[in-house]
């Protein structure tokens, strides 16, 4: 599997949560070209589309749940580490 990034991965699971590369971007504090741009980067590493554009928004496709579970599982890795590194 290509190397992920976790800036990456915290976008997917924006867009995943939110919907929409609008909603992911307010979020996230960022325009929502950049998402876009992350998201685009992402499917191409991958070699796999993430999610559906339709008309109500950004739909996962099943390697996107895939990813978005195992983005949830870094997400607490990465939150664990940081609260231990702060001690």
């Amino acid at each position: 599997m290509a190397s992920l990034d976790w800036d990456d991965l915290r976008h997917a699971l924006a867009i995943g949560a939110a919907g929409s590369l609008a909603g992911a971007a307010r979020a996230l504090g960022v325009n929502h070209t950049t998402v876009l741009r992350r998201l685009d980067a992402l499917e191409a590493r991958l070699g796999s589309r993430l999610f559906d554009r339709q008309r109500r928004g950004y739909q996962p496709t099943e390697a996107g749940l895939a990813l978005l579970e195992q983005a949830l599982v870094q997400r607490s890795l990465h939150e664990g580490a940081e609260r231990e590194a702060g001690q």
